[in-house]
This record gives structure tokens, sequence and C-alpha cells, in this order.
């Protein structure tokens, strides 16, 4: 039963990604180029990251998680307003942030995937590794949406200097609650977090499309 849990959590975590990506699409008729742009940056940023990662002190496991989880958002939070700001530049929409950050969990679900086909035969797997994959998927593409959309919002209002940093702070935490924290704790946590997030973007979003209608009724 353990395998067959590795199995369903690894098949969760690698094809999770394109079905939310093709029912993304389907119903917003989004474009794919901001996806292949997110997943093709992550290779180059997480590999930097690993590296400057290897040379942190192992020897406080609390002060590593910290350091790991300011490092990690500073990247990829960085690379997000890079891409969305130079390189994506015509894709301004809230749904082509989505279809960024999608592409962009799609890296770290291979990663977990494929963490999830190791443990089979080892007998060491947690015994809720499906259900806990199955809600990192899904919680993981709405905080990763909703930092993009917050992202996005500071590019097209020159406020990315507060947007950009509250964007890094979110995921520092959470990546650090995630690690300190036992498992049903750093769920609720980390769930609240993208709750405030979320709402965050929200406002965003609906910020964004004021200058919108407004053009459309003109």
């Amino acid at each position: 039963m353990t395998d067959l849990n590795c199995i369903l959590a690894g098949l969760a975590r690698l094809l999770g990604p394109i079905v939310i990506m093709l029912l993304w699409r389907k119903r917003t008729k989004a474009r794919l180029l901001p996806a292949v742009v997110a997943l093709a940056l992550c290779f180059p940023v997480f590999m930097l990251a690993n590296a400057i990662r290897s040379g942190f002190d192992y020897s406080s496991s609390i002060s590593f998680y910290i350091q790991q989880g300011l490092l990690y958002a500073i990247f990829e939070e960085t690379a997000k307003y890079i891409a969305m700001r130079f390189i994506l530049s015509d894709y301004d929409e809230c749904r082509d942030a989505v279809t960024y950050s999608i592409g962009h969990g799609a890296y770290e679900d291979l990663g977990g995937g494929v963490s999830c086909f190791k443990l089979i035969g080892k007998g060491i797997a947690h015994p809720m590794i499906f259900p806990l994959n199955f809600w990192a998927l899904f919680e993981g593409t709405i905080s990763g949406a909703a930092s993009c959309i917050m992202i996005l919002y500071g590019i097209r209002t020159d406020k990315a200097r507060i947007m950009l940093p509250l964007a890094i702070v979110f995921h520092a935490v959470s990546s650090v609650v995630m690690n300190v924290f036992i498992e049903l704790a750093a769920v609720i946590i980390s769930t609240l977090l993208t709750g405030i997030k979320v709402y965050i973007a929200l406002r965003c979003r609906e910020a964004m499309q004021i200058p919108e209608m407004n053009v459309d009724e003109t």
C-alpha cells in the first residue's frame, strides 16, 4: 500500500501541472509562452541557488532553513519579476501571470514527483505521502499564481519595490514554516499564508482591471 501511495503521489506531481495547464488554457484561452519561459528559467535559477546553498552551514537546522528559504525566495521571485518585466513584456494580463506560475510550479513538481518515485520499495515513505503531495500540488499552484499576480501588479503600477519584496517575504516564510514546524501545523500555517496572498492578489487583479474597464467604456 505504501508503494502504491508513492506511485500515486509521484503521478499527481508529474501530471498535475499538465492537467492544470490544459484546464486553465481551455477556460481562459491563455497563451502558453509564459509557462515555457518559466520552465526554462527555472533550470539555471535553481542550479545557481543549489550551488550557493551547498556552502551553507548545516550545524543549526533552523538557521539553515531560514537561509535556504530566503535564498530560494529571492532567486525565484526575482526571476519571475525579470521574466514578466523584460522577457514577457507583451504578456501583461493576469491570465499570463497565472500561466507563468503553472510553468514555474511544473519544475518544482517534477522534482517532487521524482522524489516520490525514489521511495518505492524502500519502506520509508510517509503514510500520508499521497494526500500531502496532492495538497502540495494545488496549494503550491494557488500560492504561485498569487505571487505572480502580485508581481505583475507591481510592474504595471510602478510598485515593484513594494510587491516584489512582499512576494519574497511570503515565499521565504512559507518555506521556513514547511521545514521547521510539524506536518499538521505546517500545513495549516502555510495554507493561511496562501489565503492571505490570494486575498492580496485578488485586490491587485481588481485594481489592474479598473483602467481596462474604463478604456472599454470609452
